[in-house]
């Protein structure tokens, strides 16, 4: 027989906001812990279970049918909190793209809609699949109905079927509505009889089959007992009257509208990457194929193993050279395109194709190509002239996307199959058996796959007007970070060891310190321990609560409980020095090659602003804040007699700001030279610049810099610790004396608003699909977001440009002077003693001559033996 599944939609909802911490959230801020755990059951129900229909039951109010008869009913519930509020519009486009039905009926409880679909399936000779926590669905269990029930949060779920129902209570199934009423619900705020448990309620339904039976017989039970019976006989059969679904509902459906459907997966995956449910998108494609998925169309292309000098040199004249790295652990060799017929070059026979690998003037096109590049170093191979990468052209098209997986972009953008089950032949010749297994034709059809794809996007990138941004800024910026990856940068292994066992002991010492304090031992780290500590151990007063409605422990709180008790100060030092520690000590040493280098790797395909980002390690977030942060910076060193030269563009985000919203004063500032935030200040408390203070500076490059981001009178209040109303008069006496920046500002949201993007000077595009939500608060991020991308990610336009330019300038002179890392606003190299003075001359005239503004870009450069040094 076919299976529906029904999902209590709040229920399941509910345990996932409550199950998953509240920090499960996007880049943007966004909380999605309620939408990650119902979509990951979802996707976990269509994979275990494979129903042939789904539904989702909703709630819509607290006034039902239910609240009418019985006034206390569900009335001690508080509402749902904003957190998980916020989420529920998310929820409800996830099952739409899915093609999911919803159902709501006003007057009636999603538990009532399922009953009612359970009926309409048992007409049609259908099972019934019920999904949810709540334990009144019991009643419907039967032959035909099981209940997938979460007993607690989302992962511990059994399926409850007759015997287990029997076994867990004592009863059938058909008798739990009677069994529930004796016992109460303290969560409906239904009240059960006094000194009646489950074991009891479970035993009088036993042993008299019905509340009718138990109150015939009265007279067979304990005086106490019959007492209370007797005194709460109006409330138990109010109860049943309450407990027991409505199965008789007109919903308006057939049960051939619930059949599962195929669903669109580009606005699938649209939806899944804004929300960064990158590991879930894999999942829902095992689980529930999209019409995609099922319509590609298998790529066709042979694959020949190619070792012949004479043959691999003719390979080298094809153009453009679309080139794929074939893996067998480590680099095996290359693929190579060619018109439906692929070479696969093991890596000892690629010598005849040297000359072309290196040649500028060759095209290349690969997919992804930064790896490429570095592997084929590693083997003494230069990889120049890289003409088309198909991974970072994807990426320029739809910077929200967090995965360019060249399978997904195949299937997605060509309608083609690449890696099919079918169209791999494990006898075949192509197939070579060496430590793993190699795949040489899925190695075929994915360099084949790189080869349309590049004509389609280079096609999109044209049309898009981005071709000019890809061509002169990303695509060249690869061979730069390959080499930036493979220099990596000094450190200080012995001094590094020394500071750790510094910190363990201070870190020790503080420990002993805070839990005298406490009263008692407890992990710090702990949150939660931490919390109860704070909280009720201590009784400190909770000046601010989580999502989920807990007492918060974060630096911001903890920082003004300061002056209620001793505990803080301590606390918050060894706060700082255990993620000193952890994040950065610990988590360097292992990865420091025999050399004494770090070799970071540079994500370009990861902001959706167009900034790089650093991972394994991060060296983008050394920190340089705190004295004690310095200590880590001290630990990274250029190569022994060299220097460090660090090249800072000073406020360019401002300076973006004034070029795109040509407001005079701003413009006039930066002209004359003039501080800035000395400047706004005087012109927003109306003093003269001699007369601003230091804190009144302050106050003005919050706001200059606060404004950048969208930040509103909350924000600035919290930032400053000022009033709202305080902050909302500075906020207006800057637009008052800044009027254009106002109208830009303006105008940037309505235009975002009005064709769905941003675009930076260079014309790259952030897609906002937020600002047409029906959320306000996701529609309010929409719109922080769309003030921030265009000076955010013209500003990372800008200093890619400059490594790009600074790169090819320390080449034609043939310079040792070497790029190593780059950090948002700032360039750091190391240099050489002949070549220093050079080097920093040159910094200063490429970065501040890479693009002409209405404003001057100005560089701030300095030197030293350590990356502390060059901050002091």
């Amino acid at each position: 027989m076919p299976t529906l599944a029904v999902l209590d939609g709040n229920s399941i909802a509910y345990r996932a906001f409550f199950a998953l911490p509240p920090d499960l959230q996007t880049t943007g801020g966004q909380i999605t812990n309620a939408v990650f755990g119902f979509t990951r059951m979802l996707i976990k129900l269509l994979g275990d279970h494979h129903p042939d229909g789904v539904a989702v039951a909703w709630d819509v109010s607290r006034q039902t049918f239910r609240s009418e008869r019985y006034t206390e009913y569900k009335a001690q519930r508080e509402g749902a909190p904003e957190g998980f509020r916020s989420q529920m519009p998310l929820i409800d486009e996830v099952l739409q793209v899915l093609g999911i039905p919803q159902l709501r009926l006003e007057g009636y409880e999603a538990d009532d809609l399922i009953a009612s679909l359970s009926e309409l399936a048992r007409k049609q000779a259908w099972d019934v699949l019920v999904v949810t926590g709540d334990r009144d669905a019991f009643q419907l269990v039967d032959d035909h109905l099981r209940v997938l029930y979460t007993r607690r949060g989302i992962s511990d779920v059994v399926v409850a079927d007759a015997t287990y129902v029997e076994d867990r209570y004592q009863i059938r199934p058909d008798q739990y509505v009677d069994y529930a009423a004796l016992r109460g619900d303290t969560s409906d705020n239904l009240p059960g009889v006094p000194r009646v448990g489950e074991k009891t309620a479970a035993r009088l339904v036993g042993d008299f089959g019905t509340l009718e039976g138990i109150y015939s017989h009265l007279d067979e039970l304990t005086p106490k007992l019959r007492s209370s019976l007797a005194e709460g006989r109006e409330q138990v059969f109010l109860n049943r009257e309450l407990m027991t679904l409505v199965s008789n509902l007109g919903l308006g459906v057939e049960i051939d509208d619930l059949v599962r459907q195929e669903w669109e997966r580009e606005p699938a995956k649209r939806l899944f990457d804004s929300l960064e449910f990158h590991s879930l998108w894999e999942d829902l494609l095992a689980a529930h194929p999209s019409a995609g998925t099922t319509a590609g169309e298998v790529v066709e292309v042979e694959t020949r193993l190619t070792t012949d000098a004479g043959e691999v040199g003719a390979l080298a004249r094809r153009s453009p050279l679309v080139m794929e790295a074939v893996r067998n652990g480590d680099l095996w060799g290359l693929a190579i395109a060619g018109d439906g017929i692929a070479a696969a070059v093991p890596l000892d026979a690629l010598e005849p194709l040297r000359e072309a690998m290196a040649d500028p003037d060759r095209p290349k096109r690969a997919h992804d190509a930064k790896p490429l590049i570095e592997a084929l170093a590693a083997h003494d191979i230069l990889l120049d002239g890289l003409e088309f990468d198909t991974a970072l052209a994807a990426y320029v098209l739809d910077p929200s996307t967090r995965s360019y997986d060249l399978v997904d972009l195949a299937a997605r953008l060509l309608g083609l199959e690449v890696e099919s089950v079918d169209a791999v032949d494990e006898g075949s010749q192509g197939t070579l058996a060496f430590e793993g297994r190699l795949d040489l034709e899925k190695a075929g059809r994915r360099v084949e796959v790189i080869g349309l794809l590049a004509d389609r996007l280079q096609a999109e990138l044209a049309e898009r007007g981005e071709a000019d941004l890809y061509a002169t800024i990303e695509l060249p910026l690869v061979p730069v970070l390959a080499r930036m990856e493979r220099t990596g940068l000094g450190v200080d292994r012995e001094y590094l060891e020394e500071l750790g066992e510094t910190l363990r002991e201070e870190l020790s010492v503080l420990e002993r310190k805070i839990h005298e304090l406490a009263g008692g031992p407890f992990n710090i780290n702990s949150t939660g321990q931490l919390r109860d500590v704070l909280y009720n151990r201590l009784g400190l007063p909770v000046k601010k609560k989580t999502s989920t409605g807990a007492p918060s422990t974060d630096a911001s709180v903890l920082e003004k409980l300061a002056e209620e008790h001793t505990i803080i100060e301590p606390l918050l030092r060894f706060r700082e020095l255990e993620k000193l520690r952890s994040t950065y000590v610990d988590a360097y040493l292992p990865l420091i090659t025999r050399e004494g280098r770090l070799h970071t790797s540079f994500n370009q395909m990861a902001a959706t602003t167009g900034r790089l980002s650093s991972e394994t390690p991060n060296l983008q977030n050394i920190p340089i804040r705190s004295e004690t942060g310095r200590t880590i910076r001290k630990a990274f060193v250029p190569r022994p007699g060299w220097t460090f030269v660090v090249a800072d563009y000073s406020q360019i985000e401002l300076r973006v700001l004034a070029h795109m919203s040509e407001d005079p004063v701003l413009v006039d500032a930066f002209l004359a030279d003039a501080d800035v935030h000395t400047e706004t200040a005087a012109r927003v408390f109306g003093l003269e610049p001699e007369a601003v203070s230091a804190d009144l500076r302050r106050v003005a490059k919050t706001i200059n810099f606060g404004l950048l981001y969208g930040m509103e009178a909350f924000g600035l209040a919290d930032r400053l610790g000022i009033s709202r109303d305080e902050a909302r008069g500075h906020i207006e006496a800057y637009f008052a004396q800044f009027p254009s920046v106002s109208e830009y500002m303006d105008g940037v949201v309505v235009l975002a608003r009005n064709q769905g993007f941003t675009t930076t000077l260079f014309g790259r595009r952030r897609y906002l699909p937020e600002l047409k939500s029906d959320n306000y608060r996701v529609r309010q991020m929409g719109e922080r977001m769309a003030l921030n991308a265009p000076i955010q990610g013209s500003a990372a336009d800008i200093i890619k440009k400059a490594m790009i330019d600074l790169d090819r300038s320390l080449s034609e002179r043939e310079m040792e002077t070497a790029l190593l890392l780059q950090i948002h606003d700032e360039l750091v190299l190391e240099s050489p003693p002949a070549e220093l003075e050079a080097a920093i001359d040159l910094a200063r005239e490429v970065m501040e001559g890479v693009v002409e503004l209405a404003v001057p870009l100005r560089v701030d450069i300095s030197t030293g033996g350590n990356l502390a040094e060059v901050k002091s």
